[in-house]
Protein backbone atom coordinates (compact mmCIF):
# COMPACT_ATOMS: atom_id res chain seq x y z
CA UNK A 1 0.00 0.00 0.00
CA UNK A 2 1.13 3.30 -0.75
CA UNK A 3 2.28 5.67 1.82
CA UNK A 4 1.03 8.54 0.66
CA UNK A 5 -2.52 7.48 1.99
CA UNK A 6 -1.34 7.85 5.11
CA UNK A 7 0.08 11.13 6.07
CA UNK A 8 -1.53 13.34 8.74
CA UNK A 9 -3.79 16.51 7.88
CA UNK A 10 -1.38 19.26 7.58
CA UNK A 11 0.55 16.94 5.06
CA UNK A 12 -2.51 16.66 2.88
CA UNK A 13 -3.25 20.43 2.82
CA UNK A 14 0.36 20.55 1.72
CA UNK A 15 -0.23 18.47 -1.25
CA UNK A 16 -3.62 19.88 -2.69
CA UNK A 17 -1.38 23.11 -2.31
CA UNK A 18 1.29 21.59 -4.90
CA UNK A 19 -0.75 19.87 -6.65
CA UNK A 20 -3.03 22.79 -8.02
CA UNK A 21 -0.47 24.83 -8.70
CA UNK A 22 1.76 21.92 -10.68
CA UNK A 23 -1.37 20.76 -12.52
CA UNK A 24 -2.78 23.94 -13.24
CA UNK A 25 0.81 26.24 -14.08
CA UNK A 26 3.90 24.50 -13.65
CA UNK A 27 3.10 21.19 -14.99
CA UNK A 28 -0.30 21.81 -17.20
CA UNK A 29 -1.51 19.13 -18.74
CA UNK A 30 -1.88 20.53 -22.15
CA UNK A 31 0.95 23.25 -22.55
CA UNK A 32 3.93 21.20 -20.51
CA UNK A 33 3.44 17.39 -20.94
CA UNK A 34 1.65 18.19 -24.28
CA UNK A 35 -1.31 15.35 -23.20
CA UNK A 36 -4.90 15.94 -24.68
CA UNK A 37 -3.94 17.74 -27.82
CA UNK A 38 -6.09 15.92 -30.39
CA UNK A 39 -9.47 17.67 -29.21
CA UNK A 40 -8.03 20.49 -29.31
CA UNK A 41 -6.83 20.47 -32.66
CA UNK A 42 -9.40 18.51 -34.68
CA UNK A 43 -12.64 20.41 -32.49
CA UNK A 44 -11.51 23.52 -31.03
CA UNK A 45 -12.88 25.74 -33.47
CA UNK A 46 -15.60 27.71 -31.55
CA UNK A 47 -15.81 28.60 -28.04
CA UNK A 48 -18.95 26.33 -27.44
CA UNK A 49 -17.13 23.13 -28.53
CA UNK A 50 -14.38 24.40 -26.38
CA UNK A 51 -16.97 24.63 -23.15
CA UNK A 52 -18.54 21.12 -24.40
CA UNK A 53 -15.26 19.21 -24.17
CA UNK A 54 -14.29 20.58 -20.95
CA UNK A 55 -17.25 19.77 -19.37
CA UNK A 56 -16.75 16.15 -20.65
CA UNK A 57 -13.69 15.96 -19.92
CA UNK A 58 -14.21 17.03 -16.74
CA UNK A 59 -17.49 14.60 -16.40
CA UNK A 60 -15.08 11.19 -16.72
CA UNK A 61 -12.09 12.69 -15.39
CA UNK A 62 -13.12 13.39 -11.93
CA UNK A 63 -15.13 9.94 -11.12
CA UNK A 64 -13.00 7.97 -12.78
CA UNK A 65 -10.09 9.51 -11.19
CA UNK A 66 -12.11 9.40 -7.58
CA UNK A 67 -12.44 5.81 -8.21
CA UNK A 68 -8.77 4.75 -8.93
CA UNK A 69 -8.12 6.71 -6.19
CA UNK A 70 -10.25 5.01 -3.51
CA UNK A 71 -10.31 0.76 -5.22
CA UNK A 72 -7.16 1.06 -7.60
CA UNK A 73 -4.73 -0.63 -5.70
CA UNK A 74 -7.34 -3.31 -4.70
CA UNK A 75 -7.89 -4.35 -8.29
CA UNK A 76 -5.66 -6.10 -10.53
CA UNK A 77 -3.87 -4.30 -12.58
CA UNK A 78 -4.96 -5.51 -15.79
CA UNK A 79 -8.38 -4.74 -14.91
CA UNK A 80 -8.19 -1.08 -13.75
CA UNK A 81 -8.12 0.38 -17.54
CA UNK A 82 -10.92 -1.72 -18.59
CA UNK A 83 -12.95 -0.60 -15.36
CA UNK A 84 -12.71 3.06 -15.78
CA UNK A 85 -12.56 3.21 -19.59
CA UNK A 86 -15.77 1.34 -19.62
CA UNK A 87 -17.39 3.77 -17.16
CA UNK A 88 -16.47 6.77 -18.67
CA UNK A 89 -18.06 5.32 -21.83
CA UNK A 90 -21.10 5.20 -20.07
CA UNK A 91 -21.12 8.37 -18.76
CA UNK A 92 -20.07 9.98 -22.35
CA UNK A 93 -23.23 7.82 -23.77
CA UNK A 94 -25.60 9.52 -21.11
CA UNK A 95 -23.74 12.77 -22.54
CA UNK A 96 -23.73 12.29 -26.00
CA UNK A 97 -28.01 11.81 -25.88
CA UNK A 98 -28.18 15.10 -23.10
CA UNK A 99 -26.07 17.18 -25.53
CA UNK A 100 -28.39 15.68 -28.36
CA UNK A 101 -31.97 15.59 -27.28
CA UNK A 102 -31.74 18.98 -24.78
CA UNK A 103 -29.19 21.10 -25.76
CA UNK A 104 -28.70 21.38 -29.34
CA UNK A 105 -28.67 18.51 -32.33
CA UNK A 106 -26.44 20.85 -34.24
CA UNK A 107 -23.91 20.97 -31.64
CA UNK A 108 -23.74 17.26 -30.93
CA UNK A 109 -24.03 17.02 -35.12
CA UNK A 110 -20.34 19.09 -34.71
CA UNK A 111 -18.88 16.74 -31.85
CA UNK A 112 -20.68 13.42 -32.14
CA UNK A 113 -16.82 11.82 -33.20
CA UNK A 114 -14.82 13.31 -30.61
CA UNK A 115 -17.15 12.89 -27.75
CA UNK A 116 -16.92 9.15 -27.39
CA UNK A 117 -12.90 9.84 -28.04
CA UNK A 118 -13.49 11.76 -24.48
CA UNK A 119 -14.02 8.29 -23.01
CA UNK A 120 -10.41 7.05 -24.23
CA UNK A 121 -8.53 10.34 -24.13
CA UNK A 122 -4.67 10.34 -22.69
CA UNK A 123 -5.47 12.56 -20.33
CA UNK A 124 -7.99 10.27 -18.46
CA UNK A 125 -5.66 7.41 -18.71
CA UNK A 126 -2.47 9.22 -17.30
CA UNK A 127 -4.38 10.92 -14.36
CA UNK A 128 -6.51 8.45 -13.56
CA UNK A 129 -4.60 5.24 -14.38
CA UNK A 130 -1.05 7.07 -13.53
CA UNK A 131 -1.63 9.53 -10.75
CA UNK A 132 -4.70 9.35 -8.85
CA UNK A 133 -4.03 5.76 -7.87
CA UNK A 134 -1.51 6.16 -5.40
CA UNK A 135 -3.12 9.62 -4.20
CA UNK A 136 -5.82 10.45 -1.18
CA UNK A 137 -9.07 10.48 -2.39
CA UNK A 138 -8.71 14.76 -1.54
CA UNK A 139 -5.50 14.91 -3.63
CA UNK A 140 -6.76 12.82 -6.65
CA UNK A 141 -9.99 15.27 -7.01
CA UNK A 142 -7.92 18.17 -5.94
CA UNK A 143 -6.19 16.98 -9.74
CA UNK A 144 -9.01 15.92 -11.79
CA UNK A 145 -10.88 19.18 -11.06
CA UNK A 146 -7.60 21.17 -11.94
CA UNK A 147 -6.28 19.17 -14.58
CA UNK A 148 -9.94 19.48 -16.64
CA UNK A 149 -9.48 23.24 -15.39
CA UNK A 150 -6.35 23.61 -17.34
CA UNK A 151 -7.31 21.38 -20.26
CA UNK A 152 -10.32 23.95 -20.21
CA UNK A 153 -8.86 27.29 -19.80
CA UNK A 154 -6.17 26.30 -23.44
CA UNK A 155 -9.19 24.69 -25.29
CA UNK A 156 -11.20 27.42 -24.82
CA UNK A 157 -8.75 30.48 -25.40
CA UNK A 158 -7.46 28.65 -28.37
CA UNK A 159 -11.04 27.85 -29.49
CA UNK A 160 -12.52 31.71 -29.55
CA UNK A 161 -9.53 32.53 -30.70
CA UNK A 162 -9.91 30.20 -34.29
CA UNK A 163 -13.72 31.06 -33.57
CA UNK A 164 -12.73 34.91 -34.41
CA UNK A 165 -10.71 34.74 -36.64
CA UNK A 166 -12.41 32.10 -38.07
CA UNK A 167 -15.87 32.98 -38.92
CA UNK A 168 -16.06 36.33 -37.08
CA UNK A 169 -18.28 35.15 -34.50
CA UNK A 170 -17.80 34.41 -30.81
CA UNK A 171 -20.01 32.37 -28.88
CA UNK A 172 -21.62 31.97 -32.55
CA UNK A 173 -22.28 35.83 -32.08
CA UNK A 174 -21.27 38.29 -34.76
CA UNK A 175 -18.53 40.53 -34.07
CA UNK A 176 -18.93 42.39 -37.36
CA UNK A 177 -15.21 41.63 -38.35
CA UNK A 178 -14.00 42.92 -41.93
CA UNK A 179 -11.58 40.73 -41.81
CA UNK A 180 -11.82 36.90 -41.81
CA UNK A 181 -9.27 33.98 -42.10
CA UNK A 182 -10.84 30.93 -42.96
CA UNK A 183 -7.27 29.25 -42.65
CA UNK A 184 -7.59 29.91 -38.13
CA UNK A 185 -10.05 26.73 -38.43
CA UNK A 186 -7.38 24.31 -39.97
CA UNK A 187 -5.34 22.23 -37.49
CA UNK A 188 -2.05 23.76 -37.98
CA UNK A 189 -3.41 27.37 -36.71
CA UNK A 190 -4.06 25.42 -33.24
CA UNK A 191 -0.55 24.26 -33.18
CA UNK A 192 0.29 27.52 -33.33
CA UNK A 193 -1.52 29.08 -30.68
CA UNK A 194 -0.54 26.26 -28.50
CA UNK A 195 2.81 26.49 -29.16
CA UNK A 196 2.57 30.45 -28.39
CA UNK A 197 0.71 29.58 -25.14
CA UNK A 198 3.14 26.83 -24.06
CA UNK A 199 6.11 29.28 -24.79
CA UNK A 200 4.29 32.21 -22.52
CA UNK A 201 3.94 29.78 -19.87
CA UNK A 202 7.57 28.58 -20.15
CA UNK A 203 8.52 32.26 -19.71
CA UNK A 204 6.00 33.21 -17.22
CA UNK A 205 7.50 29.95 -14.68
CA UNK A 206 11.12 31.10 -15.14
CA UNK A 207 9.88 34.56 -14.35
CA UNK A 208 8.68 33.40 -10.94
CA UNK A 209 11.39 30.70 -10.18
CA UNK A 210 13.99 33.97 -10.51
CA UNK A 211 11.80 36.10 -8.09
CA UNK A 212 11.57 32.86 -5.97
CA UNK A 213 15.22 32.49 -5.76
CA UNK A 214 16.32 36.18 -5.42
CA UNK A 215 13.91 36.16 -2.46
CA UNK A 216 15.74 33.61 -0.81
CA UNK A 217 18.95 34.92 -1.02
Amino acid sequence: MDKTKDRPLSGTVGEVKTTFIDTLFTKNIVLVQAIGISPILAAGVTLKNGVVLTLCTAAVLIPASLFMSLLGERLPAWVRAPIYTVGAAAIMLAAAVFIDRIISHELYAALYVFLPLTAVNTLVSYRAGGFSMSQKPVVALTDAVVSSLGFGLVICIVSGLREIAAYGTLWEKPLNFSVVLSEAALPYAAFLLLGFMAAFLQWLNSVIDKRRGGSEI
